[in-house]
């Protein structure tokens, strides 16, 4: 029976097999002694060059699956949970990249040794896409002591800075039928069975596209038009703030929005 890997790499992709190839790439130079890498790339298109990205650069122990049904991550992202094997689940969405050496790094950490959710650093890179395609400006990004109770008000890091036990994972799904805010529903559901803990590695590079709004699935004009303040109010409905004063907090930032509510709801 071969071995399991130890890191699974859930990617959902929708026709940007330039950005997707980077990905992949950042992903491949770092799977020497790790214990093991999966990656599994979810496209909810039908897209050539996608197909051929694919083909180039994964390998026998990773999968390439194009789905059907309604495009999006989040039914991406539940197909990968359902498939993978890894003792670790990592997501990355197929416009970002991994720091050299991130594995190793996260790899050697005692949390990860112990089984535990972890978070980690970014940086976010500013980029030119298109034809004069050029990389801007890179920084980046401190989590340590990011991750309290405030999740419960707003969110505070991006899915892609942690790395979630699988078995944590057992169960839970991303929720398919909400505009934006879905991979902040499924981190409150994970807070509340285990919290993470902050591990000093650097991961994620968040890659955004100076020349246009934005690409970004999380943060789409849809996810700041009036409509979305009511996955707001979803999530409030779906997991009680744990205090009065977050509940506090949580009717405020609504009522901003005039959407008339009061504590005891949320």
């Amino acid at each position: 029976m071969a071995e399991l890997p130890f890191f699974t790499v859930i990617m959902p992709t929708h026709k940007r097999a330039i950005l997707l190839r980077r990905a992949l790439a950042s992903i491949n130079a770092q799977r020497e002694g790790v214990g093991g890498v999966e990656i599994l790339v979810i496209s909810d298109a039908v897209d050539g060059d996608t197909d051929a990205a694919c083909a180039d650069l994964l390998t026998p122990a990773d999968m390439y699956v194009r789905r059907n049904g309604r495009p999006g991550p989040s039914a991406s992202r539940n197909l990968g949970l359902s498939l993978a094997k890894g003792r670790y689940i990592i997501f990355l969405d197929d416009d970002d990249a991994w720091h050299d050496g991130f594995l190793a790094a996260l790899l050697a950490q005692p949390a990860v040794q112990q089984g535990q959710a972890v978070y980690f650093n970014f940086s976010i890179v500013n980029e030119r896409r298109g034809a004069d395609a050029a990389l801007l400006s890179e920084g980046g990004a401190d989590l340590a002591g990011r991750l309290n109770d405030d999740i419960y008000l707003k969110n505070q890091i991006p899915v892609c800075c942690f790395a979630f036990p699988r078995a944590l994972l057992a169960g839970l799904v991303f929720d398919t039928h909400m505009r934006a805010y879905e991979d902040w529903e499924f981190m409150l559901a994970v807070y509340g069975r285990q919290t993470a803990r902050h591990v000093p590695v650097m991961g994620a590079r968040i890659f955004k596209d100076s020349g246009a709004e934005s690409e970004r699935r999380g943060v789409s004009q849809q996810s700041h038009d009036y409509n979305a303040v009511f996955d707001y109010l979803y999530v409030y409905r779906r997991h009680a703030a744990p205090t009065p004063e977050l509940g506090q907090r949580r009717a405020e930032l609504l009522n901003g929005f005039s959407i008339p509510v009061t504590p005891d709801l949320l």
